[in-house]
C-alpha cells in the first residue's frame, strides 16, 4: 500500500509540531466555515458548507487518532 506525504510526515513527528499545525489549520478552515454559516446562507449553500465542516472536523479526528496510533 502506497503511504501518502502526510503519513509519513505525522510517523515523523515525534514532537507532534506538524500534527498541531495540521490541526490548526484545520480549525482555521472550520472557524472560516462556521463564520459563513452564521452570517445566514441559501439552503443549498448550507448543506454544502454543514458538509465540508463535517469532513473537516473529521479530519481533525483521523489526523489525531493516526498520530497518536504511531506514537
Amino acid at each position: 500500500m502506497m503511504m501518502l506525504q502526510i503519513e509519513r510526515n505525522l510517523r515523523n513527528d515525534v514532537s507532534g509540531i506538524y500534527k498541531n499545525e495540521l490541526l490548526d489549520k484545520f480549525n482555521q478552515a472550520a472557524s472560516q466555515v462556521r463564520f459563513e454559516l452564521n452570517q445566514g446562507v441559501s439552503p443549498d449553500e448550507y448543506d454544502k458548507l454543514n458538509s465540508f465542516l463535517q469532513a473537516v472536523e473529521a479530519s481533525c479526528e483521523v489526523v489525531e487518532q493516526f498520530w497518536a496510533n504511531t506514537h
